[in-house]
This record gives structure tokens, C-alpha cells and sequence, in this order.
């Protein structure tokens, strides 16, 4: 029993440090580069009793911290998985309108990993890219003096239409600290401008984290006739 307590108190304060100072987490790398994927739309997952709380990724069972999620979180993250994505040469991506005609929430939260193959399987492509969101906290103040710094917590999944289980993960959470309050974190504080974020762009700073391991080919495709 003492020994269940201690692993839940380890967890909650590893959890803290990160959302404190950053932590991101992706999965090992795919031999075989994927070719074809469908985003579906983010869904969001938060604490039953509101506010902020331990929760379990719905796919990969990792513990995040929940809190609060601004009416826009699942739609900007939508659409910066897809501009992310998009900007990988080789990576056909189904679009986002013909994806959002045929989704329902329900059926995902009820068998994810299977719902994905369906969709998957409809459309002929390799991979479905999953995401969730537990917390979107947005900035309250401006860039350069804040009362509320940005706080981002998501999960990003692909899906193996025919392996059946995920190939690639990829999860974030931060809440941005300014420099003197951790001058370990150098290179975070650099690549953020040194300036505070609105949630928006701390979820693309942290989704390009992420997505240098996604295992979609990174070179041009050669022109034609070549």
C-alpha cells in the first residue's frame, strides 16, 4: 500500500516539473517511412471533476496533468497539426473537410486504435494521426508582461491502419517560465523568442519538437523526367 502511494507521489511530481519546465516526450522512430495519412480533428479529454487532476492518455496510458481548455483549443491544434504535416514533402494528407464529414467523437472515445483503421482503410492511406488535448491555457497579459503564462498539454498519435497499434507518439507539456527563473532551460527560452507565447504557438513550438522523429520522409520528391 506505502509503496503504491510513494509511485503516485513520484508520478505527480515528475508531471509538475514538467508542465513547469517543459517536457516533451517522442516515441522511437518508424523503420519505413509512411506515405499517406488522415488527421483527424483533436479531442479533448479533462478531469472528471474539473479543473486540474491526474488523467490517462486515452491510447497510451501516460499520466498528464488536466486543467483548464479555451473553446478554441481543439481547431487551432487542428489546424496546426495539418500545417505541420503538410510541410513534409513526401506525405499526402487526406483533406480536412472530406476527414470532418465522416468523424464521430463517440465511436473514437469508445475504441480508438480501431476506429482509426476504419477511417484509415476508407480513405487507402498508411497511417491516422490522433491528438488530444488536456490542457490549453491561454496567455493573460501581452508578449512582454504576463499575469498567466500559456500552459499546453496534448498527445499526438499515428495509428498503423494495417499494423493495427501506434507506430509513433508524440506528447508535450509545458508551462512557459521566463529565463531567470530557469536558466538551464537556454535553448527552450531561445527558440521561443524570449518573449511569452499565446497557447497557440507554444502547441507549434512543441509540436515541431515532437515531429522530428514522425516517420514521414523528409526529402524533395524528384521532378518528373528527372
Amino acid at each position: 500500500m506505502g509503496g503504491g502511494n510513494n509511485i503516485r507521489a513520484i508520478a505527480w511530481i515528475f508531471l509538475f516539473i514538467c508542465l513547469g519546465s517543459g517536457c516533451t516526450t517522442p516515441a522511437l522512430r518508424v523503420e519505413k517511412p509512411i506515405g499517406s495519412v488522415a488527421v483527424v480533428p483533436f479531442f479533448k479529454k479533462t478531469h472528471s471533476g474539473g479543473g486540474k487532476g491526474l488523467i490517462e492518455s486515452p491510447i497510451s496510458g501516460r499520466l498528464f496533468v488536466t486543467g483548464e481548455i479555451a473553446p478554441n483549443a481543439r481547431r487551432e491544434l487542428t489546424d496546426l497539426i495539418y500545417q505541420k504535416l503538410a510541410a513534409f514533402p513526401k506525405l499526402q494528407l487526406v483533406p480536412r473537410r472530406e476527414i470532418e464529414r465522416v468523424i464521430r467523437a463517440e465511436v473514437f472515445a469508445r475504441d480508438p486504435i480501431a476506429s482509426a483503421q476504419k477511417i484509415g482503410d476508407a480513405f487507402g492511406v498508411d497511417g491516422v494521426v490522433l491528438g488530444w488535448v488536456f490542457r490549453y491555457e491561454e496567455r493573460i497579459g501581452s508578449a512582454i508582461a504576463v499575469e498567466r503564462s500559456a500552459s499546453v498539454s496534448l498527445a499526438i498519435h499515428l495509428v498503423g491502419v494495417k499494423e493495427g497499434r501506434i507506430l509513433w507518439s508524440g506528447l508535450f507539456q509545458e508551462t512557459q517560465q521566463p529565463l531567470s527563473e530557469n536558466i538551464l532551460k537556454l535553448g527552450s527560452f531561445l527558440r521561443r523568442g524570449g518573449f511569452w507565447l499565446k497557447a497557440k504557438s507554444l502547441a507549434g513550438v512543441g509540436m515541431d519538437e515532437v515531429l522530428v522523429s514522425f516517420p514521414a520522409s523528409r526529402e524533395e520528391p524528384e521532378p518528373e523526367g528527372a
